[in-house]
């Protein structure tokens, strides 16, 4: 360890040996880092650690208690770097609020959805929709970016998640995550109108994610962002905070009633890829159309994301900024 560049990645392998091998305040100093860092270090990364008295049992004791290495978790990395301490230096502690017993839906999405789907699916089938009436808007902002209406919720979990999956399968190995504090990317706005809406850009919902996500393709972190699509539309006031389609029949309907232009959901999904450093700007977005099922299209849209990160790659090189 000590005979280490400071660049040079340390295997989470290489870290659990060493977590199992001398205490933490002998291991951190190894690595030049305090015994505390050393820990952070091990959390962020899932390494399981000794326990209380574990150094003062016999060789045999330790290697009879010694847990195996658990594999790395979807949103967990594989090294860590003195250099680059961002992905994994800091863990944020913080307490979600109780939201009740867990539902049915809960069980089938523990099931069926990758694991950063998971939180924000809990979430988004507990919250109510924003201001602008459809989008919804959870009370944690600590999820992966997605964002959707009710009725269109199960349609974006199920993309979301298959997306995922199929960047983080065997062959293709790319790695999904939320950004850490520490690394500062940056969330590019997003817009809910369906590509090719030229006057108007739809919904700019409030809510947005506490960090962006991000997929790394052969090192090149591309932000991701999931959003179901809305267009114009006339609606009329019905009494209650209603809005129904307007079918010009006003006599249907007590009044006071009014007819306005709004910003409806369309059930249609829409995936913006963009980048996530402040000075190079790149996007490409994949829009559902309808009578198709996007998720036929995730092997284009993994194509599509590899030969970003090439274009990305070139603009952060231009700019002289190294996209790890």
């Amino acid at each position: 360890m000590a005979n280490r560049r400071d660049g040079e990645e340390i295997s989470r392998e290489e870290l659990y040996e060493l977590a199992w091998s001398v205490p933490g305040i002998e291991a951190g100093p190894l690595l030049r880092v305090s015994d505390v860092y050393f820990g952070r270090i091990c959390g962020a990364l899932k390494i399981p650690r000794p326990g209380r008295g574990y150094w003062g049992k016999s060789e045999a004791e330790r290697a009879r208690l010694k847990p195996a290495l658990p594999p790395a978790s979807p949103g967990v990395m594989f090294g860590w770097k003195k250099r680059n301490p961002v992905e994994h230096a800091h863990v944020t502690r913080w307490n979600p609020q109780p939201q009740g017993p867990p539902t049915l839906a809960d069980f089938q999405d523990s099931r069926r959805l990758h694991e950063l789907v998971k939180p924000a699916a809990k979430a988004l089938r507990r919250a109510e929709p924003g201001v602008d009436g459809y989008y919804l808007k959870p009370r944690t902002r600590r999820l992966v970016d997605m964002t959707c209406s009710k009725d269109g919720l199960d349609k974006c979990l199920r993309f979301t998640s298959d997306l995922f999956k199929r960047l983080e399968s065997p062959e293709n190995g790319h790695h999904v995550s939320i950004a850490p504090t520490t690394r500062r990317f940056i969330r590019t706005t997003i817009h809910t109108a369906e590509d090719g809406a030229r006057r108007d850009k739809g919904v700019s919902p409030l809510w947005s994610p506490l960090r962006p996500t991000f997929v790394s393709v052969f090192g090149v972190p591309l932000g991701l962002a999931v959003v179901e699509t809305s267009r114009r539309a006339r609606m009329r006031y019905v009494g209650g905070g209603r809005y129904v389609p307007d079918d010009g029949r006003q006599e249907d309907y007590v009044p006071p009633t009014w007819v306005v232009t709004r910003n409806v959901p369309t059930g249609l999904l829409k995936l913006v890829a963009y980048s996530p450093f402040h000075a190079v700007p790149w996007q490409r977005r994949w829009t559902e159309t309808p009578g198709t099922l996007f998720s036929l299209s995730l092997d284009a849209i993994v194509m599509g994301l590899v030969a970003g990160a090439h274009e990305l790659f070139l603009e952060l090189d231009k700019a002289g900024i190294p996209p790890g």
